[in-house]
């Protein structure tokens, strides 16, 4: 993926409203994606306020409130992810250099094709692919 790309969904992640989110369904089947959820002994189910309203298909309505509701914690969470796999793929290419590098002033030619060889195939294992 590319950095403007992972850029441009953190900004996305910072300018939405803070979470954590709920859903809740009136008697029409109607889901309120809500902010800052929560229940207490005396009002029962509250929020700070709503994210969206969908209406139509019930079952569409649910699924789909579900998961934008999820999102707001699910989204930080894999950017997250992606940042520690970024800086793993970091720490092999790394490897893969030294590697390089190993087999440029090793001593015997046989042991420098073994070497280029791994630091090639871990860099192949390595790539990810789509990142486009």
């Amino acid at each position: 993926m590319s950095d403007t790309r992972m850029n441009e969904i953190r900004a996305r992640e910072a300018a939405a409203i803070p979470g954590p989110w709920g859903t809740s369904r009136d008697l029409n089947g109607t889901y309120t994606i809500k902010h800052g959820t929560y229940v207490t002994a005396e009002a029962g189910f509250g929020s700070d306020g709503d994210v969206a309203v969908l209406v139509g298909d019930e079952q569409a309505a649910y699924s789909n409130g579900s998961f934008i509701a999820r999102a707001r914690e699910d989204v930080p969470y894999l950017l997250g992810r992606v940042a520690g796999l970024e800086a793993a793929l970091g720490r092999v290419e790394g490897l893969a250099t030294r590697l390089e590098e190993f087999a440029e002033n090793a001593l015997r030619v046989d042991d420098r094709e073994l070497y280029t060889a791994i630091a090639k195939d871990l860099r192949s294992r390595s790539a990810v692919e789509g990142t486009a």
